[in-house]
C-alpha cells in the first residue's frame, strides 16, 4: 500500500513520478512467481491446447526474472537508483505481462457467478496489472531512447504470440472444430412368424470432424404407433402449413401413439471418439404382428470436445422435474485461472421417456455453473461457450421407421 501511495504521490508531481528501483524489484520477482508458477501448472497438469501459452507465461516469467537481476545488479554498484524504465529488461518484462494479466479479467466478466473469492483472487492481477501499465507508459511518454532494439523485439512478439494463441484456441478453433459426426439407423426383419416378428435394430456412428469427442450420453428407443389415416393422397393446404411450422420432423403425422417397446443405450457415457472412429451397435428385439402398425427407431446422442479428464457421471441434485434418468458431470478445467474463476462448469444430461404428446425421447443436455441451484432453462446465458469457450458441444437426433404388419 506504501508503494502505491507514494507512486500517486509521484504522478501528482507531474515532473519525476518513477518508482525507486529497489521497491519495484519485488513486483519484478512477483511477476517471475506468478507467470512461471502458473504455466508450469497449465503446462503439466492441463497440457493440451495450453501448453503453448503455457510456454509463452514461463517465457514472460524468465524475462521480469532477468530483469530482477538487471536491478539487483545496477543497485549493487551504482549509489543512485534507475528509474524502473530505465532497464531495457524491466521494459520488456513489463509490457509483456501487460496481455497475459488482462486474461483472468476477460474470464471473470465472461463467467456466470462473481463472489468474493473471486474478487480477491483478481487483487494479485489487477496490481501487477497496475505497475505494468504504469511502467510501459512512462517509457513511452518519456523515455524512449531506453529500450534496445532486442528488448524491444521481445517486448512486441512474445506479447503477441500469446494474444494469437489465446483467440486461436478461444475464438477460432472452437468454432472450426465443433463435434461432426455421421449416424446411420436401420431397421430390419430378421424373422416373421404368424403372431410376431424378429427385428434388429442397428446404429453406426463415425465422427468425420477433426477433435476428439466424448459422448455424454447415447441413448436409443423404438416407439409404437399406429399407421396414419390413407383416405387421401395429397395433403391440403392447412397440413401443409401444420407440417412446415409446427415441426422440423412431423413425428405425429396423424398417427396414434402406441408406446415405448424398447430402450437402451448404445455407446456408454464417457467413451471417447477419436477422428475417423466408427462405432456399430445392433440390437434384436420381438414385436407382436398388430393390423397397421409401424414402429420408430429414435437415437439421441449428446457429444462434447475433449479437452482433459472427464470426472465420474453422478446423479443430478436436484433431479429436473419429469425426467426417467437425469446424470452430470464436472467439466474438467483448462487452466488454473479457470479452474479458480470459471464458476466449476458442468454437463446435466436428462432423459425424458416418449409421452402422448411428445411421440420421441428426448434427451436434453445443460450446461451451467456447479453452484448454480436453479432452473437451467430460465438462463439463455448458461451455455459451454459461455461458462468455457475452450468446450463445444453438438446434440442430435436421427430416427427411422418400418411397418410391421406386412
Amino acid at each position: 500500500m506504501t508503494l502505491i501511495v507514494r507512486f500517486l504521490r509521484r504522478v501528482q508531481a507531474g515532473y519525476n513520478w518513477s518508482l525507486e528501483s529497489r521497491q519495484f524489484r519485488w513486483v519484478l520477482l512477483a511477476d517471475f512467481a506468478v507467470f512461471t508458477f502458473t504455466g508450469a501448472y497449465d503446462f503439466f497438469l492441463t497440457g493440451g491446447e495450453l501448453a503453448f501459452s503455457s510456454l509463452i507465461r514461463i517465457a514472460i516469467g524468465t524475462i521480469n526474472l532477468v530483469a530482477w537481476f538487471d536491478v539487483r545488479n545496477y543497485l549493487s554498484t551504482m549509489a543512485t537508483p534507475l528509474a524502473p524504465w530505465g532497464f531495457p529488461s524491466v521494459i520488456a518484462g513489463q509490457a509483456s505481462s501487460i496481455p497475459m494479466l488482462l486474461i483472468p479479467f476477460w474470464i471473470e466478466i465472461s463467467g456466470y457467478l462473481h463472489d468474493f473469492l473471486d474478487i480477491a483472487i483478481l487483487v494479485l492481477p489487477a496490481l501487477l496489472l497496475f505497475f505494468a501499465v504504469a511502467v510501459s507508459l512512462s517509457a513511452i511518454i518519456g523515455h524512449k531512447g531506453s529500450l534496445t532494439v532486442t528488448w524491444g523485439v521481445v517486448a512486441a512478439l512474445v506479447p503477441l504470440a500469446g494474444l494469437l494463441q489465446f483467440w486461436y484456441v478461444t475464438f477460432y478453433k472452437t468454432e472450426h472444430e465443433r463435434p461432426r459426426v455421421n449416424t446411420t439407423l436401420e431397421l430390419d426383419k430378421v424373422a416373421q412368424r404368424s403372431g410376431d416378428t424378429q427385428l434388429r435394430g442397428t446404429i453406426t456412428l463415425e465422427n468425420v470432424g477433426t477433435a476428439e469427442l466424448v459422448v455424454l450420453e447415447a441413448v436409443y428407443a423404438v416407439t409404437g404407433h399406429t399407421v396414419g389415416s390413407t383416405d387421401h393422397v395429397f395433403l391440403d393446404p392447412a397440413d401443409v402449413h401444420h407440417a412446415l411450422n409446427e415441426h422440423r420432423v412431423t413425428w405425429d403425422d396423424e398417427s396414434e401413439y402406441k408406446g415405448l417397446i424398447k430402450v437402451g443405450r448404445y455407446i456408454r457415457r464417457g467413451r471417447h471418439l477419436t477422428p475417423g472412429q466408427k462405432i456399430r451397435t445392433s440390437f434384436v428385439f420381438d414385436v407382436r404382428n398388430y393390423p397397421r402398425e409401424k414402429l420408430r427407431l429414435t437415437a439421441s446422442l449428446s457429444l462434447i470436445n475433449n479437452n482433459g479428464y472427464f470426472n465420474k457421471f453422478k446423479p443430478c441434485d436436484p433431479t429436473p422435474e419429469g425426467a426417467y434418468e437425469c446424470y452430470q458431470i464436472k467439466l474438467p478445467p483448462q487452466s488454473l485461472m479457470r479452474h479458480l474463476l470459471g464458476d466449476g462448469p458442468m454437463a446435466r444430461i436428462s432423459f425424458f421417456q416418449p409421452t402422448e404428446e411428445v411421440h420421441v425421447p428426448l434427451l436434453v443436455t445443460n450446461f451451467l455453473a456447479l453452484n448454480w441451484k436453479g432452473d437451467p432453462g430460465k438462463d439463455p446465458n448458461q451455455q459451454v461457450n459461455v461458462l468455457d469457450p475452450f468446450r463445444t458441444s453438438r446434440s442430435l437426433t436421427s430416427s427411422v421407421e418400418l411397418r410391421v404388419d406386412r
